[in-house]
């Protein structure tokens, strides 16, 4: 019995000096995102058939007027013409990334081969 109480004491004065001598963390405001130049929008995906001619595939990905393609499936393009050959590339399956950039914004196309 004498050592039941002790124990039993023994705990209790562990309990009561942990809880007087914890200290609670201090919560440290996270960093704001940075923002980007241009604001991305959320993607477009496309799917069509591996028949699909080359003048319609180019008519399903839709560009604004204030729009151009800047990169196809992540390699940089130079001008129109250089993103149209690269979209109109013979490929078995798979797909087209299509990176399309504004004036304040950028988007993507992926466009879905199968």
């Amino acid at each position: 019995m004498f050592l039941y109480r002790s124990l039993t004491v023994g705990l209790l004065g562990a309990c009561f000096l942990l809880l007087t001598t914890y200290e609670a963390p201090v919560p440290v405001a996270a960093a704001p995102p940075a923002v980007a130049a241009h604001a991305m929008t959320g993607a477009t995906l496309v799917d069509v058939a591996h028949t699909t001619p080359p003048a319609l595939l180019l008519s399903l990905i839709r560009i604004e007027e204030d729009e151009h393609v800047v990169a196809v499936d992540d390699q940089l393009v130079e001008s129109d013409l250089d993103a149209r050959a690269a979209i109109l590339r013979p490929r078995q399956g798979g797909y087209i990334d299509v990176t399309i950039g504004g004036s304040a914004h950028e988007r993507r196309v992926l466009v879905l081969l199968h």
